[in-house]
């Protein structure tokens, strides 16, 4: 089988793949393919325990908090119940999508692409499923909700005692989960079972697809001249349409609202009757000054160095795109901004933690401030900046090999 490389165009025969093994590409070093064992019953075992853990931990209590003779004990249904109603619309769909919606629709997309009604669709609908699981792998915020809840519980020791329940430890389960669900989708192994590849010919590899005039389907990775896509009629593109002119609008905007994400106060801190408002960086240096160091670390890398990190590294993608300087460099640069994109909501979600869990009154409550709108909406359009970027850009003006 012949694959291009999504990450640099080459064409790579890509031959026989065993079991337990994964293919390269010998060009920019990134993954192509994979087989594992039982990858379909791996797939639904993996999809079927993430549903039961997670409809486990939404009603289960999730974690209690008690200060002088008051307590607060949350689930995560009632953490999105109190935020849309005393609170943040915008918060609490954040949080629902996030924890809810998003790993609901993955688990029974996954399940349904590993049934055998997977193989009966029609390409318009296989390509409406393959299109939705694309679009909502990357917004995985399971994993950082989990950091935010550990940061939460470091943060509220000194005030409180704190105690985990069953809910939490479900969650716990469906994170590693749904983390190893992920790990398992491989789009071109699910489209050899929806329907075959179509190579045209003659292919050369070793070229990129662009030199011998093909285009790569983004839905199904399938080479064409055509502009729709032969296997499940997608329109075809030798590019991302205006690749770069999107990634710095939306860089751009991103770096607009980190202005007032860093200078407005994300959230109020109520204790006996004394408000006491924080930002991103006066609630690191309390974190410091309280002894919490690797907190501290955790929340400045994450909220202030990665997003100033982004917007630097993504300008000089751009710059390397016309540059052509050391494209496998900058490929493994934007692999790692892939990686990295979503870590910046840690603070997102201890904001929504700490606000579901420490309502006490006028002992100690604590209420979302604006900031924290400005800063979730900073942390999506670097999301989206990462997204809209094109990396083939980055190898096309190199001549080796063409």
């Amino acid at each position: 089988m012949i694959l291009a490389c999504k990450h640099c165009d080459r064409l790579i025969n890509v031959g026989h793949i065993g079991q337990q093994q994964r293919a390269r590409c010998p060009v920019c070093h990134s993954h192509l393919l994979s087989c594992k064992n039982n990858q379909q019953q791996w797939l639904s075992a993996f999809s079927i325990a993430s549903l039961l853990f997670l409809f486990s931990s939404l009603y289960s209590p999730f974690i209690s908090f008690a200060q002088k003779g008051l307590s607060q004990q949350i689930t995560l249904w009632d953490a999105a119940l109190l935020l849309s109603e005393k609170y943040s619309t915008a918060l609490a769909v954040v949080f629902v999508f996030t924890i809810l919606v998003m790993p609901l629709f993955m688990c029974f997309l996954v399940l349904l692409t590993n049934s055998p009604l997977w193989s009966k669709l029609n390409p318009h609908n296989a390509r409406w499923i393959a299109k939705t699981l694309s679009y909502i792998m990357p917004l995985n915020l399971a994993d950082i909700f989990l950091v935010a809840v550990l940061v939460s519980t470091f943060k509220l020791m000194s005030y409180a005692e704190l105690s985990l329940g069953y809910g939490f430890w479900a969650y716990v389960l469906f994170v590693f989960c749904f983390i190893e669900l992920l790990t398992l989708i491989d789009a071109n192994e699910l489209w050899q079972r929806q329907q075959k590849q179509f190579e045209p010919k003659p292919l050369l590899c070793g070229q990129s697809a662009l030199s011998q005039s093909l285009k790569q389907c983004n839905v199904c990775g399938q080479l064409t001249a055509h502009e729709h896509c032969p296997r499940c009629y997608a329109k075809t593109h030798f590019r991302k349409p205006q690749a770069s002119a999107r990634a710095f609008a939306w860089m751009l905007t991103s770096l607009v609202l980190m202005v007032p994400a860093n200078l407005l106060p994300i959230m109020n801190t109520i204790n006996l009757g004394q408000d006491t408002f924080a930002t991103v960086f006066s609630g690191i240096v309390i974190m410091w000054q309280s002894g919490s160091y690797p907190i501290a670390a955790i929340i400045f890398v994450a909220s202030i160095c990665i997003p100033l990190f982004k917007a630097l590294a993504l300008f000089y993608l751009l710059y390397e795109a016309k540059m052509c300087n050391n494209p496998k460099r900058a490929s493994q640069l934007y692999r790692w901004l892939e990686w990295m994109g979503k870590w910046s909501m840690i603070d997102v979600f201890v904001v929504i933690v700490l606000v579901s869990l420490v309502q006490l009154g006028s002992v100690l409550t604590v209420e979302p401030q604006i900031g924290i709108v400005f800063f979730a909406v900073m942390v999506l359009c670097q999301m989206m900046a990462v997204h809209s970027f094109d990396p083939r850009i980055l190898w096309d003006k190199l001549k080796a090999n063409e």
